[in-house]
């Protein structure tokens, strides 16, 4: 299976992939740098994914120190009004 995955390499050799990708496992890839410049859209979509990366990273991480108490939201069920089936 062959994918084309746009991405950006800084100055530092760092990849950044423009979107999520999901595979079923890791794989070898080959990369070809293009003699060109990325639009300032490409870039904004690069650090808007970073942004969005690292708040779910700081979310889980705030979870797994701090997980739920069992009857932490039992307290407010009767408050939901879930509708007619």
């Amino acid at each position: 299976m062959l994918q084309t995955i746009e991405g950006m390499v800084d100055e530092k050799g760092m990849l950044r992939i423009l979107d999520p990708i999901e595979l079923p496992k890791m794989r070898r890839v080959i990369i070809t740098i293009l003699n060109e410049e990325p639009s300032e859209e490409a870039v904004n979509l690069v650090l808007r994914s970073q942004k969005i990366i690292a708040l779910e990273q700081q979310h889980a991480q705030g979870y797994a120190n701090h997980p739920s108490k069992k009857d932490e939201f039992t307290e407010w069920e009767s408050e939901h009004v879930w509708g007619e089936s």
